[in-house]
């Protein structure tokens, strides 16, 4: 590099900003850009500016300009000939020194920056849009702005360990064409919780994480709940069975879902028209103003997912979702809360197609007998069908299981919906009333009986204790593993086989009775605040 000390200061802190921006960018076509190289060897420089001259990222493009003027005068430069020294020899020294010096010193400040970069970032402010790919990254905190919508087309990248913080308002919304992919890991979950500091967050401080797709659903223009309607930012569905929303794994959302207006709610989770391609695994929703995990037909599948202290729902389903579910624990809490599941098929057309017909094995739903709360296991209505295998439902204080209408209770007879494989224990005030008594005024199921109807299944069994850790519906350090001679462990049906399935799961519940660790360990959190 030449010896105009003031252009080659500028031509190093340029070339500084390029590596800092494409780092942010997170431009995988580049990988690593090695600082010392960028300045040390002219070709590799020269390769990266020009790859900088050509990007996408109209910033880095404007970067790259300026660093080829500078590039190319600091070439001509260094191969100017020197003129011959007229002056002393001290003289000639200091002048050579002078410049090495200052060179040494400002790269040595470069450097140190670079290292300490990740700890003096602060937060990182996000609101509008999200119209070309982005990187969040674990060293510094993601905060939501508003409704934050990643476009069609974007890819927006979450790196493990990453922290978004959402403010009163706010929401990630990743609408149908863009692609999440938040790949956490065990040691190091990738959390969206509220910006309000640790013993101030509460239920409904941020929106939550919304992601939509093009999977069949049934319903005609379907627009997801909490968006304005008419949006088409908001809308959702259509012919592609495989398609994918992206990647959600080892991920916690907290405090989330707020009421946008009456009716109208966010959820921690939201899944609307997501197709079989998308991975939704190792998910924890925790203290959700209204449902913890609300899906919106599509045929998207949940593996190891927890739901803890929903304002509403546990899990909701609607519009026709055909997924399939393996070990899913939903724990409700004493002084809030609705149904561990509530499920539809369509509101307005019951017979609609496709029709809701999840498949399910290993299931626990606890609920600790509140006194003020008319907690069920399950509200099932509106037409919805679903496979529920190797269930197990612990303390409700309402009902264990409840059908609505006369098209939920005629997909008993199609086999459009069945249980095997269940164990139900200490239900409703007394722990013994496990079914609503029917009376004639307020008949929603054309006189089914569901008393008679559950007794009457070989493989649903009543008042034998699961055993579970007496932690079990503890909300601050819940541990839902029954004992190891549990009556879980017995009775289960056979898993099916196939790439989701876990078969070695002979044992109803979503925790194997007797287990010293469980999937739940290290990435699941249950703060108060």
């Amino acid at each position: 590099m030449g010896d105009d000390t003031p252009a080659r200061a500028r031509l190093v802190e340029l070339l500084w900003q390029l590596k800092q921006n494409y780092d942010r960018a997170g431009d995988t076509g580049l990988g690593f850009i090695h600082f010392n190289t960028l300045l040390n060897d002219a070709r590799y420089r020269a390769e990266i500016i020009e790859r900088a001259c050509h990007s996408p990222h109209s910033h880095i493009r404007h970067l790259g300009e300026e660093l080829a003027r500078l590039d190319h005068a600091d070439a001509a430069n260094s191969a100017r000939p020197q003129a011959a020294s007229t002056g002393s020899s001290r003289f000639a020294y200091r002048r050579l020194a002078w410049p090495l010096v200052i060179g040494t010193l400002s790269l040595c400040l470069l450097l140190f920056w670079w290292l300490a970069l990740p700890y003096l970032q602060g937060d990182q402010v996000v609101t509008g849009v999200i119209d070309q790919d982005q990187t969040w990254s674990a060293d510094r905190d993601w905060v939501l702005g508003d409704v934050v919508y990643v476009m069609p087309g974007v890819r927006l990248t979450i790196e493990p360990g990453a922290r978004i913080l959402g403010r009163a308002d706010s929401a990630l919304v990743v609408t149908r064409g863009a692609r999440l992919h938040a790949a956490g890991r065990e040691d190091a979950p990738i959390v969206f919780t509220s910006s309000q500091p640790e013993g101030k967050r509460a239920a409904g401080d941020w929106g939550g994480l919304v992601l939509l797709g093009d999977a069949p659903v049934n319903e005609p223009d379907a627009q997801i709940e909490g968006i304005d309607a008419g949006d088409p930012l908001g809308a959702y569905g259509g012919q592609n069975p495989q398609g994918s929303c992206g990647v959600l794994e080892y991920a916690r959302i907290e405090f989330a879902g707020f009421e946008v207006y009456a009716n109208n709610e966010l959820n921690g989770l939201t899944l609307g028209g997501c197709g079989s391609g998308t991975i939704v695994r190792h998910v924890q929703v925790h203290r959700s103003l209204d449902d913890g995990v609300e899906v919106f037909g599509g045929n998207v599948d949940l593996r190891h997912i927890v739901i803890t202290g929903a304002g509403d729902d546990g899990l909701d389903w609607d519009l026709g979702w055909r997924g399939r579910v393996q070990f899913l624990l939903i724990q409700q809490h004493e002084d809030t809360g609705d149904n561990a599941f509530e499920a539809d098929n369509n509101g307005a057309h019951h017979q609609a197609r496709p029709r809701s017909e999840p498949i399910m094995y290993n299931i626990t739903l606890v609920s600790p007998r509140s006194s003020t709360r008319h907690h069920r296991a399950m509200t099932l209505r509106e037409g919805t069908g679903g496979h529920f295998h190797n269930l197990l439902i612990s303390g409700f204080s309402g009902e264990a299981i409840d059908l609505r209408d006369g098209a939920t209770v005629a997909n008993l007879d199609t086999g459009t919906l069945d249980f095997q494989g269940v164990l139900m224990h200490g239900i409703g005030p007394r722990g013994l009333s496990y079914f609503e008594a029917e009376q004639e005024d307020a008949d929603d199921d054309n006189g089914f009986d569901e008393d008679a109807f559950f007794r009457g299944l070989s493989s649903v069994r009543f008042d034998e204790d699961p055993r579970f850790n007496q932690d079990a519906i503890n909300p601050y350090h819940p541990n839902a593993t029954p004992a190891l001679r549990s009556p879980a462990a017995r009775g289960a049906v056979p898993v099916p086989q196939g790439e989701f399935w876990d078969e070695a799961a002979n044992y109803l519940g979503a925790v194997r009775p007797g287990a010293s660790a469980t999937w739940l360990d290290r990435w699941t959190a249950f703060p108060a605040r």
